[in-house]
């Protein structure tokens, strides 16, 4: 009886409809980041969402014109998100910093905004950077991203229409790869009406947005099997941040040699331009060193690894998942390699995440897309920072964010065991 129900229209429509009040409600009353106000309405646009998944998995019919006007919603409801009141120590600060680096003709992984010879690169702005005493972490394309942005306008307001644009290309860009793929295109409302990408697109102008259209982009031009294109895109996005890097085994044998060699190429001349000539770390070392943030198997491992020897791990462990995930490789699985690499990081924000919902909607992997959903509960630690607690996940929020992705996985693994061996099943 349920299936009928949520293959309607209505029941769709009902699912953007909350996803839509939740938004407005964030934009209009400005809540406190993780406050009670603001979680209320987290929890009511994450309702709307499953609702709107479970349609799309009941097979809901979505004409041309329909899924027209749904992209057009997702995109209208982010749009009174530009104007809400930036959180403390916004990422944004530190992309305007680097970009005012880079104009002075200096190496941003060498230079940190607390150096008093740099106080005239400062703005009132910039002086408000987080981790002030280290140098950047970010990689190259990210650099010249934060470049032509802060070319536009210096503010944390051009990072997020920054991040809406590129929002609204993945939503293009995804339908289009569905279409490739054969898949219902509908199944881009996974991503377009999924309430993270907003949150931290719209109201939080992250890079990784940008970076996720990137991979979103390789993902088509491999499709369309343009290839130069598509290795082009994905090094972009390597460069941007290096977690899809462990996508490396769905590329292989896809990819002649020669394509690969002016990737490599590309990769390295834009290294040497943006570092200077020295390599692009920055403060990766004390990333991994010192910096903790919801990662409780990190955590658990670091009793017996040092981190980097963790994060190595991570790295292999998402390479070994994306090889195993070759055979789908049409469909260019992406969500299950980097939700394995993520589980193991030292610091798991939920902006991270965003890199791998794209590819929710090419290849279903329902404990990823129940973390997606359940690591919004994470936003509650904001609220412990702004009464003067670090900022830390309780063990509540842990609970609340990773019981339904390990309860998932658990009843996946049951449903392919029963595929598999019906009568051992039975």
């Amino acid at each position: 009886m349920l299936v009928p129900f949520f293959r309607s229209g209505r029941t769709l429509a009902m699912g953007g409809a909350l996803i839509a009040s939740a938004f407005l409600a964030i934009a209009w009353l400005a809540p406190e980041r993780g406050g009670p106000a603001f979680m209320i309405a987290v929890a009511v646009g994450a309702g709307g969402y499953v609702i709107a998944a479970l349609a799309i998995a009941a097979g809901v019919s979505v004409s041309r014109r329909m899924l027209l006007m749904c992209a057009v919603a997702a995109v209208v409801w982010r749009m009174p998100l530009l104007w809400t009141p930036p959180i403390a120590a916004h990422d944004a600060v530190r992309y305007v910093w680097d970009a005012r680096v880079q104009r002075a003709g200096l190496n941003p992984y060498e230079t940190r905004p607390d150096d008093p010879a740099l106080e005239h690169l400062h703005t009132p702005l910039t002086r408000t950077v987080d981790a002030a005493w280290l140098p950047t972490i970010y990689p190259p394309v990210a650099q010249l991203y934060f470049r032509a942005v802060s070319a536009v306008n210096e503010s944390i307001l051009a990072f997020r229409i920054a991040a809406l644009a590129s929002d609204a290309g993945i939503m293009t860009a995804l339908t289009l790869l569905l279409r490739a793929l054969g898949r219902p295109p509908a199944a881009m409302l996974l991503y377009a009406w999924h309430p993270l990408p907003a949150l931290e697109g719209a109201s939080g102008g992250h890079v990784d947005v940008f970076g996720a259209l990137l991979l979103v982009l390789a993902a088509l031009a491999l499709a369309r099997r343009w290839i130069a294109t598509a290795t082009l895109a994905f090094a972009a996005a390597v460069l941007v941040k290096p977690l899809p890097l462990v996508l490396l085994p769905l590329l292989w044998r896809r990819v002649p040699a020669r394509h690969v060699l002016l990737a490599v190429a590309s990769m390295a001349a834009l290294t040497a331009w943006i570092g200077r000539g020295a390599l692009p770390l920055g403060s990766t070392a004390a990333f991994l060193d010192d910096f903790r943030f919801n990662g409780p198997l990190f955590a658990f491992a670091e009793s017996v690894l040092a981190p980097r020897a963790i994060a190595a791990a991570a790295v292999a462990v998402g390479l070994v998942v994306a090889a195993a995930q070759r055979r789908d490789e049409k469909r260019f699985p992406w969500a299950w390699p980097l939700g394995a690499a993520l589980l193991l990081s030292p610091v798991i924000y939920p902006w991270y995440l965003v890199w791998m919902i794209p590819g929710l909607a090419t290849s279903p992997a329902i404990p990823m897309l129940m973390w997606s959903v359940s690591i919004l509960s994470v936003y509650g630690a904001w609220h412990d920072r702004e009464l003067l607690a670090p900022l830390e996940v309780s063990t509540g929020l842990l609970v609340v964010e990773f019981a339904p992705v390990l309860i998932a996985a658990i009843w996946l693994a049951a449903h392919r065991y029963r595929h598999h061996h019906p009568r051992l099943a039975t």
